[in-house]
């Protein structure tokens, strides 16, 4: 085989500072001007653009992805291929050439696919899919090992429906296969199957999707190197293919199971994310559990001892999981974004020099209300989102007052504290010098704005 309400507290977001008070009172909001814009981030590696900055930079702190929207809907990363869905249903991508295009150091939409809810780059950045109209799958790149799911082995640069497949809601691709879960509950999978990651009782390759075998009541799935695993609606994981170091039942002994089996000691579960050889599972009460090969702290339990069987992290209100070849990251419930394994050039956005290994969750440097984060090779990409009921604080400053009210107004947002002071320029009095919070910064709907009007300075203006 071959191989290519009664709340009460202060919420921090990056210098934004938004006190919540209970009751009728109206929120109150303070703010420096370093909140950063939401969007798409890069960090890490960037050898062949896939931070998205405009150069082939790495980059160990923060960057835009240039021209982007910040309603981004999907984030996805593979090898040093990067993609985004936009909410029109358009596809751009940027990095490692894939479509066709040499490689870009700033997105660039892939023709062919619109109406697309749901997308996946393959764990080697070769091949990108889509969930299209009708939950059907497009998919385009490299096809040695028969994962664009057409029948041949050949490669195919152009987005082309994978025959067969309707009511898809979900799919995910490995290395080296593509697996894909219908709305019915079944899986389908295609591609190569040395281990039997397929799923099908066989080690054959599949070149078209054929069933995986004796799983019903499946919500997600999960493709690694050379296993897989799936969450049932019981809240159950099931796993087939390569045991190398315990991924798929708890033993270190390295077996092959070519039909899914249940992972043992797991209850609950909402979701799981798997690349390499280790594997994330959130639970229904925001808990975090994890195994597999951890020679860079991938696990996140504090050490780099191989777990063979789900160990708990100290971890609690997390939404959502993500994982790299040797990385690891959850985000909580408030936007905060943690990451821990291998820091190699950045990709953990820790801050820490290359090379370094961080086998405990840390919070990401500069990074708030992060709701996505997906991880190539030795790179991340994290997707900020501002929650919802918070908007924009417009720039009042050289309004009147009558003129700030109506803007704020326009906004969402009110007129708080109105405040004078003496103009330092003579050439502002009667309008706004100075606001709190500031233009560019975030606030809850109906927050109040103080402004300051200027006044005539008898010491300096005639």
């Amino acid at each position: 085989m071959q191989r290519s309400g009664g709340w009460r507290g202060v919420l921090a977001v990056s210098g934004l500072v938004v006190v919540v008070g209970a009751g009728t009172a109206a929120p109150v909001a303070a703010a420096s001007p370093s909140a950063p814009d939401p969007g798409v981030f890069g960090f890490g590696n960037n050898d062949y653009g896939q931070l998205g900055h405009g150069n082939n930079v790495d980059d160990q702190g923060l960057g835009h992805v240039i021209g982007l929207p910040v309603d981004v809907r999907q984030i996805a990363a593979g090898g040093n291929t990067s993609a985004a869905l936009l909410p029109d249903g358009t596809v751009w991508m940027w990095g490692a050439a894939l479509n066709g295009m040499s490689s870009g150091t700033v997105p660039v939409r892939v023709p062919g696919l619109t109406g697309i809810t749901q997308i996946a780059v393959s764990q080697n950045g070769g091949d990108l899919f889509a969930v299209g109209p009708g939950g059907s799958v497009l998919a385009f790149g490299h096809n040695t090992d028969g994962q664009l799911g057409n029948g041949s082995r050949a490669d195919d640069f152009s987005p082309a429906p994978v025959p067969g497949l309707t009511g898809i809601t979900q799919v995910s691709a490995g290395a080296y296969d593509t697996l894909a879960v219908r709305s019915d509950g079944t899986v389908w999978a295609w591609g190569s199957n040395l281990y039997g990651e397929l799923g099908d009782g066989t080690m054959t390759d599949r070149l078209t999707p054929k069933q995986v075998r004796g799983l019903s009541g499946i919500t997600q799935v999960s493709a690694g190197t050379y296993y897989t695993l799936a969450v049932r609606s019981d809240g159950t994981v099931w796993a087939w293919g390569l045991n190398g170091n315990g991924e798929l039942n708890g033993s270190a002994n390295k077996t092959v199971q070519l039909t899914p089996e249940q992972v043992p000691g797991l209850s609950g579960i909402t979701q799981v994310a798997t690349d390499g050889f280790h594997t994330l599972a959130l639970r229904s009460d925001g808990t975090v559990w994890s195994w597999g090969t951890n020679d860079h702290g991938e696990v996140g339990d504090g050490t780099t001892a191989t777990r063979f069987s789900p160990v708990p992290l100290s971890l609690s209100a997390v939404t959502q999981i993500a994982v790299g070849s040797e990385t690891s990251a959850a985000i909580r419930s408030d936007g905060t974004l943690l990451t821990w394994g291998d820091d190699n050039t950045g990709g953990l956005d820790l801050g820490t020099v290359r090379w370094s290994v961080n086998p405990t969750p840390s919070p990401a440097i500069g990074l708030t209300w992060v709701s996505q984060v997906a991880f190539g090779a030795d790179y991340g990409l994290a997707l900020s989102t501002i929650p919802a009921g918070y908007v924009a604080v417009p720039s009042v400053i050289g309004d009147t007052q009558a003129q700030a009210s109506q803007d704020l107004q326009a906004a969402g947002l009110a007129l708080g504290t109105v405040g004078s002071a003496l103009d330092p320029t003579c050439d502002n009095i009667g309008t706004v010098l100075s606001q709190r919070p500031g233009a560019g910064n975030y606030a809850l709907r109906g927050t109040h704005v103080s402004i300051t009007i200027g006044k005539f300075n008898p010491r300096l203006c005639s």
